[in-house]
């Protein structure tokens, strides 16, 4: 009898530890829903539209949060006709007032930046990338309510939506948001940085990288189209566990038709594998850390049409020393087709850059992890 009821207990164990695991995915955690009016910038001179938001967002940090959102936008488009614009897009915000003061004790207002990278379908048929930046602020009017106000900033690359130019949608958005639970910015973690001029870093790269489109029919070929890449990151590390950086990188790329010099600039939101595990040693000799990448990528021979490119990396760390770094850089960027300037029709996914690369990085302000 008691050799059944272990099973059962075992059971019963796993999924309590599951549901707590389960609940904490949405500890700190809010969704909200917006509306307003936006106005379309287009190579034709653009006219007022006006749409809504709907998003789910999750505070990693006292100050730094991610999330996303589903949109709609009803806009007139540079032929002249109306049509909706379907948004859907991943986004980083950061507190700024919290930043500034160390903590923010009442909670009662909040402003922020936002910076993201998502898909855009038209109605008409026309997808790409697109980008966002955006500011804003919050007020809290209930234990678990707010009421919201952004100014955000849509970026279409050229050639999307008959524009002979990158166009740009501005969207003044008015909402509220309901906090699933309290809100990060009531109290600090020991682990997170305790400055904001604390925990810098930059870090130098060099590589090799090859460029992929349909058309390349070999290994050998595609050998033939490595090249050397350079890159050049500052971050901040934010925990023991999340980091942020702004990078610049590239030199040249070959297709299977040319060769040509191109750069890109990314923001990368990373994770700290080993942060997970080991939360009192806040500066392991060995690392790993995942990351989700977004950017813009453009080539030297096309410099106005710049194109928005997300992408997957991971970086392998070995730290000698507290404040320096030797990295193993691995990165793929996705790009629109239209980037690869070749003769073979490409399909949405099918044009990217591969990079490989090993740098040096260095924590060159005043380290909060001892």
């Amino acid at each position: 009898m008691k050799l059944r009821i272990l099973p059962l207990l075992l059971l019963l164990l796993i999924g309590k530890q599951g549901f707590a695991q389960f609940s904490d995915f949405f500890r700190n955690s809010y969704v909200a829903v917006g509306v307003g009016p936006s106005y379309y910038f287009n190579s034709k001179g653009g006219g007022i539209s006006g749409g809504g938001e709907l998003t789910y967002g999750k505070w990693l940090l006292t100050t730094t949060g991610i999330r996303g959102q589903l949109g709609a936008q009803y806009v007139s488009n540079a032929n002249g006709s109306m049509q909706l614009h379907y948004y859907g897009h991943f986004d980083v915000f950061f507190d700024i007032l919290t930043a500034l003061r160390n903590r923010n004790r009442s909670n009662f207002f909040r402003s922020y930046l936002a910076a993201g990278v998502g898909l855009v379908h038209t109605s008409s048929g026309d997808n790409d990338f697109c980008g966002l930046v955006g500011i804003g602020a919050d007020f809290k009017v209930s234990d678990n309510i707010r009421l919201s106000a952004e100014l955000e900033g849509l970026v279409h690359p050229s050639d999307f939506d008959d524009n002979t130019r990158s166009s740009l949608l501005a969207f003044f958005k008015l909402g509220a948001s309901y906090d699933i639970e309290n809100n990060p910015t009531r109290s600090r973690s020991r682990t997170e940085t305790r400055q904001f001029a604390n925990d810098w870093f930059f870090n130098l790269s060099l590589g090799a990288g090859s460029f992929n489109h349909k058309g390349i029919t070999s290994f050998d070929q595609r050998l033939s189209l490595v090249m050397p890449v350079f890159g050049f990151n500052i971050g901040k590390r934010i925990n023991n566990i999340w980091q942020l950086r702004l990078g610049m990188s590239g030199l040249y790329a070959q297709s299977t038709e040319d060769l040509f010099s191109y750069y890109g600039i990314n923001g990368d939101l990373m994770l700290d594998i080993a942060g997970l595990f080991y939360s009192r040693n806040l500066n392991p000799l060995f690392t790993a850390r995942p990351y989700a990448s977004a950017g813009i990528v453009s080539r030297l021979d096309d410099q106005s049409h710049f194109l928005f490119s997300p992408g997957l990396g991971l970086q392998v760390v070995l730290r000698p020393r507290k404040n320096h770094e030797i990295s193993l850089d691995a990165r793929y960027v996705v790009t629109p087709s239209r980037f690869a300037h070749v003769s073979i029709p490409q399909s949405t996914l099918s044009v990217g850059m591969a990079t490989l690369m090993i740098g040096y990085g260095y924590t060159f302000s005043r380290n909060s992890f001892k």
